[in-house]
């Protein structure tokens, strides 16, 4: 689980631990935050494992999937939830801004997928998830980076399907809207704003990806897109 220190990532982790997982591998960066959702799964009655790392880091995402198998045995569902944003015109973002954006939202997608799809390979089974957006399926205004990294997420995901499916391995992806998290503050949204309470909550999505991986053998969910009610089409 990426991004699992807080908002949608910690609302899956505890899902699935509360589902019945047998263990939970959480990444992200900063090592308290994991600890506190760790105590969450736990007393759940699942195993937490915590890897502090950086998603953008090829070393930090290697030891991830390889401490992950080590330490759980195995490797069922990869969900991807690493991401990062900026709202405003196109004029106001610098190409440091892009870098950061493409690289947490897209380059740790393809990194952990490329280290995890061997281990799911070999034991023709698994899933990857990845929490794309409902930015990843249309352009939208003031979102032009962003939408670039999630209509990224949203093709690789699907081409990883076609190579996938043949051993065994699904993929999914969950496209929510406009999610009441911490995502995006100091960088296009304000906490505290009242609008936040009309969008999803967390474990709506968290939901959503409990849905997509409880499907029998023989079903598989390609894509999950999400609205919050407040929201137009």
């Amino acid at each position: 689980m990426t991004g699992a220190s807080r908002g949608i990532g910690r609302a899956v982790a505890v899902r699935l631990a509360r589902s019945g997982a047998r263990g939970v591998a959480l990444f992200a960066r900063t090592e308290a935050d994991l600890r506190a959702v760790a105590a969450e799964i736990e007393s759940a009655g699942s195993r937490a494992v915590v890897i502090p790392g950086d998603a953008r880091r090829e070393e930090d995402v290697a030891r991830a999937v390889a401490t992950t198998v080590s330490e759980l045995g195995r490797l069922d569902v990869l969900v991807i939830n690493a991401g990062v944003g900026k709202y405003g015109p196109l004029e106001a973002f610098s190409a440091a801004d892009y870098d950061w954006i493409m690289e947490t939202n897209m380059r740790s997608t393809f990194l952990f997928t490329r280290h995890a799809v061997p281990h799911l390979k070999a034991q023709r089974s698994g899933h990857v998830v990845v929490i794309a957006s409902v930015a990843g399926k249309k352009g939208l205004p003031h979102e032009a980076v962003y939408c670039a990294s999630k209509h990224a997420q949203v093709g690789f995901a699907q081409a990883l399907d076609h190579e996938l499916r043949p051993h065994g391995v699904k993929v999914s992806v969950i496209a929510p809207g406009g999610v009441d998290t911490h995502f995006a503050f100091g960088t296009g949204r304000t906490p505290g704003d009242p609008r936040l309470r009309e969008l999803l909550d967390a474990d709506d999505v968290a939901a959503a990806v409990l849905f997509a991986v409880g499907q029998p053998p023989k079903s598989r969910i390609l894509e999950i897109v999400m609205r919050p009610m407040a929201e137009p089409l």
